[in-house]
């Protein structure tokens, strides 16, 4: 961490997910988006000035590739922003706002651990967010990223509140699931459909006695829309609209100078897929 910054960690975020935080003010959720909005910032390469919800940090430009990194404990918290899309205004949970451009890069980060049956009713909004953005956005590089808690039938009072079996297999549901992600990812050029987001991640959880945990079976490494390849998926396409068409241009992502020495340069180390900060060459 920075000086006064703690820098979010997933895993942080799961045992969030696991303290039973009641989820109709969506607080339980939110510690994801925070952690998102940082590793967009310190992986990423986007100005901590360009990301919402709003972290402490603050850069300072060197050069249009270069910029110094610094904690900044007083920044306003601003959360969610609101865009307006085809339809309606929609509240992103996590935006990146390009100076001059607007709404460029974003995430929906959600959670579902019981009543699994409703998982229809989690893809219908998808869609519905999905698209409605991309109507007023074409170029918007959108990702959706779901996670899913663990529980075996015998670990929970109602059937319909389990997830994968006895022999810790997805169940058909979750597997069904999958499979939906799976056709809902993958949009590449702001010609395909607008109902596809640019990126899909699934990541299963589960809550244990010290907090939670990653459950790294399911789904398998070469799935699509494995956690592993989500945000290198939705930088390459940021890349490849915002930065390619002007790559000496003002849009581009940055390299950080980080004069801090409490800041780590790697993340999630005791995770199987850890992630560096975008240091300047």
């Amino acid at each position: 961490m920075t000086r006064g910054c703690q820098i979010a960690s997933l895993l942080t975020g799961i045992g969030n997910l696991c303290a039973n935080v009641k989820t109709q003010s969506q607080e339980h959720i939110k510690p994801i988006h925070v952690y998102c909005a940082g590793r967009l910032i310190l992986e990423g390469g986007f100005p901590p000035e360009w990301v919402l919800p709003r972290q402490a940090l603050a850069s300072k430009k060197v050069n249009n590739a270069l910029y110094e990194l610094e904690s900044a404990p007083k920044v306003k918290g601003v959360t969610e922003q609101r865009v307006l899309g085809g339809i309606k205004y929609k509240d992103v949970d996590v935006t990146v706002l390009v100076p001059g451009l607007g709404p460029a890069l974003g995430i929906s980060g959600k959670s579902t651990g019981n009543a699994f049956r409703n998982l229809t009713n989690r893809m219908e909004e998808a869609l519905g967010e999905c698209t409605n953005v991309h109507l007023m956005y074409p170029g918007f590089v959108f990702g959706f990223l779901h996670l899913i808690k663990f529980g075996k039938v015998s670990e929970v009072g109602n059937p319909q509140d389990a997830s994968f079996d006895e022999h810790s297999q997805p169940l058909p549901a979750i597997r069904r699931y999958h499979e939906v992600l799976v056709a809902l990812a993958g949009r590449n050029s702001i010609t395909d459909p607008g109902m596809r987001y640019e990126a899909v991640g699934l990541l299963v959880y589960r809550c244990t006695r010290s907090g939670g945990e990653i459950w790294n079976d399911y789904p398998p490494q070469g799935s699509p829309v494995h956690f592993a390849n989500f945000f290198q998926r939705l930088y390459n396409l940021y890349d490849l609209r915002f930065g390619y068409p002007d790559p000496d241009g003002p849009n581009i992502r940055k390299g950080w100078r980080v004069k801090s020495k409490e800041l780590p340069r790697v993340f999630d180390r005791e995770l199987p897929f850890p992630w560096e900060i975008r240091l300047a060459e």
